[in-house]
């Protein structure tokens, strides 16, 4: 695949390396695929390198070595976490995020905005870095409102989840959607105030998507609701018990 930029050179030219976090995940590891297919070098980082062994073999088999460069990043919400990782990259996508769906907020929403900042910082610090894309959500707009017509527009917030998290315990199951919903909302809208505060180097973009379906590109690898469809094929339909309804879409991340 070669980047279409329309007759326009790229911000980010082909050959440099782009910073992945979170790349060993379900939609992580299909930005960094895409982008390794576009022509750029990708640094992809995780919790610890185990969890990124099959990406380096199996992109060094793909695509031959020194495409993939792993790298750890064990705690997001330290300050300074993505300051190593960030040095020598031109552009940053920061798909990591908390997906246990925890109901205690606190257990959360913290360490999903300190991680989005905090990787926005580091790549502030660095004067090559030039495009910087989010992986927010769909929630972060709204929560799925099953039978009811609404409009939303670029300048909604899903408020509601905010709320909802943020109430006095105890944390039941249910508050579990919420609490991500508002996790993605608090954390976008944290992005957004840090631009306009700090004025980087970079141009900021976020991504909304919905429930992402596709390919799986390891056994090994975690496919969150990428394992959906399988779950269900198989008979375990209580993979997905529960879920409001979603709009699919599959995000490919773009430079």
């Amino acid at each position: 695949m070669s980047p279409n930029f329309n007759g326009k050179p790229p911000a980010i030219p082909p050959g440099s390396t782009v910073l992945v976090t979170g790349a060993n995940g379900f939609i992580g590891s299909h930005v960094a695929d895409q982008l390794i297919q576009a022509g750029y070098l990708v640094r992809g980082t995780s919790r610890d390198t185990s969890k990124t062994a099959w990406m380096t073999e199996m992109f060094e088999k793909k695509y031959g070595k020194g495409k993939f460069e792993a790298t750890v990043v064990r705690d997001m919400a330290e300050i300074g976490a993505f300051d190593e990782a960030c040095k020598g990259v031109s552009g940053v996508a920061h798909v990591a995020s908390v997906v246990s769906f925890d109901p205690d907020p606190n257990k959360v929403i913290p360490p999903v905005v300190d991680g989005a900042v905090n990787a926005a910082s580091s790549a502030a610090k660095q004067a090559s870095i030039k495009r910087f894309v989010y992986t927010s959500s769909s929630t972060a707009i709204t929560a799925p409102k099953p039978n009811v017509e609404f409009t939303i527009s670029t300048s909604d917030w899903n408020n509601e989840d905010v709320e909802s998290a943020w109430k006095p315990p105890p944390y039941e199951a249910e508050r579990a959607w919420a609490t991500y919903g508002a996790s993605k909302t608090q954390a976008e809208q944290e992005m957004w105030k840090f631009v306009k505060e700090h004025k980087p180097g970079f141009v900021l973009n976020t991504v909304l998507p919905n429930t992402n379906f596709g390919e799986i590109l390891s056994e090994k690898q975690p496919a969150s609701t990428g394992a959906w469809v399988k779950s269900i094929y198989n008979g375990n339909l209580d993979a997905v018990k529960g879920v409001p309804p979603q709009w699919s879409k599959l995000f490919l991340g773009v430079f």
